[in-house]
């Protein structure tokens, strides 16, 4: 499932002669990937069809297929990809197909992904539709963390909601309001707060019934 339309590149991308650089990655030139090294700061958005490696700070939205976010990056906007990986920073909305978060990344704001593998820190809403995995590492602060399964061996406080299972392993913690329609827990896996029962969403929609339109047709 893709929850992007790849943009095509503007007026506003960065060139790499003055403001990134640029590894060629085909003997002609077809594909390249742009790097904004440590110590450099870029204010402006960046889109494109290729990849993007961030060990600086880049102060703009991003929209290319895979990013890469390093243990010193930093991202103040946007993130529409296929594939993001965060070691670093981001405070601002994510969206993607594939999103891994390793220890040492944090983001904030709001995440809209398929799969989401959790080992560092999230603060914010997280949909993630397929699955959501939070490793011992992993914490996050939501006020709405919804998926079809969620495996916690970290940490998770706030609302949570599994529409088919929620797992809890021997170092897990949930904390919080949670709805689902299967849980297990393993020994030393702790679920904390009120607990109901998963109801999907209504999709029902009450049909108008059809207008009669009185008028008067006069004959010649």
């Amino acid at each position: 499932m893709a929850f992007f339309s790849k943009g095509k590149e503007t007026e506003s991308t960065l060139e790499a002669t003055t403001q990134a650089k640029r590894k060629k990655t085909t003997s002609d030139n077809s594909s390249v990937a742009t790097e904004i090294s440590k110590n450099i700061t870029i204010e402006g958005d960046i889109s494109g069809t290729d990849s993007i490696r961030i060990d600086g700070t880049l102060i703009g939205n991003i929209e290319v297929n895979n990013v890469t976010i390093g243990k010193n990056g930093s991202v103040k906007g946007s993130i529409r990809a296929q594939k993001i990986s965060i070691a670093g920073r981001v405070d601002g909305e994510v969206t993607c197909n594939d999103l891994n978060i390793s220890q040492t990344g944090y983001v904030t704001n709001k995440i809209h992904s398929n799969i989401l593998i959790l080992s560092g820190e999230i603060l914010g809403e997280v949909l993630a539709e397929t699955s959501i995995n939070v490793t011992p590492t992993g914490k996050v602060q939501s006020n709405s963390l919804t998926s079809k399964r969620v495996t916690v061996n970290g940490t998770i406080e706030g609302k949570v909601t599994a529409s088919e299972l929620l797992e809890v392993g021997s170092n897990g913690l949930v904390n919080g309001e949670i709805s689902v329609k299967n849980i297990k827990t393993d020994e030393g896996g702790r679920v904390i707060g009120s607990m109901a029962m998963y109801t999907p969403p209504s999709n029902t929609v009450k049909q108008k019934k059809p207008e009669v339109i009185e008028a008067t047709i006069e004959e010649n």
